[in-house]
């Protein structure tokens, strides 16, 4: 099996450690069951991770957003003017309106729009407007589980507001969002819905011999005459803490280029292109599985020049591309 073969088994191994038999179907021939023997590893939790949902720049006043994240109907809201960026439930426990069409109030609490209903940044009840001067009714719904919104822990970390979809705050503690040391403090980062899951596009990303193919015509200096096969590659299975790959150039014309690429659950890719001439280009993606069948892909990059390109940062000179405009460590440079 070559190189390429075997590193796109073992991230089929990494991502999927769930079946231990696959069954095996070949027209005229009877079927039979294949034992698969896999190592045995705790079940990945996938609530139990940190996931970008949005760039700060991309959210405005106080909200609330709507997101859509593991299949969850959330929504993000800050609480004040100089509060914290909160996640919680989407939906209103009383009559399940949406609560993105709602508002926060000046007490920095999410008000649904429907009946009123108030809510505090830990999920909890505040006011319910009808059940005023009701000391029965409003024992019964202010501050109680009953009318209480899933409260979810969040952190912001260089440009970007994580959401962790469970409601294990003390783990949630434990645990840093994962973004490359290499990126600035407020990289300039993309932000678009896409069709397809997570699977399919954290796989094609980790696929580096697409390239010369899929981009002619996309990029200078990208055609299939140009394809050549990648040696060396090394895949280090990192467990639950993901995959790391180190491979040399995949076409003639970015041949002597070290990557490495590294893969952390639950769906970042980090990838660096090193060149011989001291230049460093970096890609960063997240797909983050948002509903069945779509993920919100969350994108920078970066470039560090080479000496004698100091003072040529607004393009890429040399063995692989040229790009109109270039992000220097994930800040904009025309």
């Amino acid at each position: 099996m070559g190189a390429v073969g075997a590193a796109y088994c073992t991230v089929q191994k990494t991502m999927r450690r769930a079946a231990i038999s696959t069954e095996v179907v070949t027209p005229g021939i009877e079927k039979k069951e294949v034992e698969v023997k896999h190592e045995k590893h705790d079940s990945f939790n996938w609530e139990k991770q940190w996931y970008p949902v949005l760039p700060l720049s991309m959210l405005h006043g106080s909200g609330p957003e709507p997101i859509k994240l593991l299949n969850k109907d959330l929504v993000l809201w800050k609480d004040g003017p100089d509060g914290d960026w909160r996640c919680t439930s989407g939906i209103c426990p009383h009559r399940l309106a949406p609560l993105a069409h709602g508002r926060v109030n000046s007490n920095g609490e999410l008000m649904c729009r429907f009946h009123g209903w108030c809510f505090k940044g830990n999920g909890l009840c505040s006011k319910v407007p009808m059940a005023e001067g009701d000391e029965e009714a409003t024992a019964k719904l202010v501050g109680q589980d009953c009318s209480k919104l899933a409260s979810y822990p969040t952190k912001t970390k260089k440009g970007l507001l994580f959401v962790w979809p469970h409601d294990s705050a003390e783990e949630a503690d434990k645990k840093e969002p994962f973004v490359p040391e290499e990126l600035s403090e407020s990289p300039n980062w993309s932000c678009f819905d896409v069709p397809a899951g997570w699977r399919v596009w954290l796989e094609q990303s980790w696929d580096p011999s697409h390239a010369p193919f899929l981009h002619q015509y996309a990029l200078p200096n990208f055609a299939p005459e140009y394809a050549s096969a990648m040696e060396p590659f090394e895949i280090q299975d990192l467990g639950d803490e993901g995959l790391s790959v180190k491979h040399g150039g995949y076409m003639q014309t970015n041949m002597g280029m070290k990557a490495d690429r590294r893969f952390m659950p639950p769906c970042a890719n980090s990838t660096a292109y090193r060149y011989p001439d001291g230049r460093i280009i970096g890609f960063n993606f997240y797909f983050v599985p948002t509903e069945p069948g779509k993920v919100r892909q969350i994108t920078t990059s970066y470039f560090v020049p080479s000496n004698t390109e100091e003072k040529q940062k607004n393009q890429l000179s040399g063995n692989m591309m040229q790009m109109s405009k270039v992000v220097l460590q994930g800040g904009l440079v025309s």
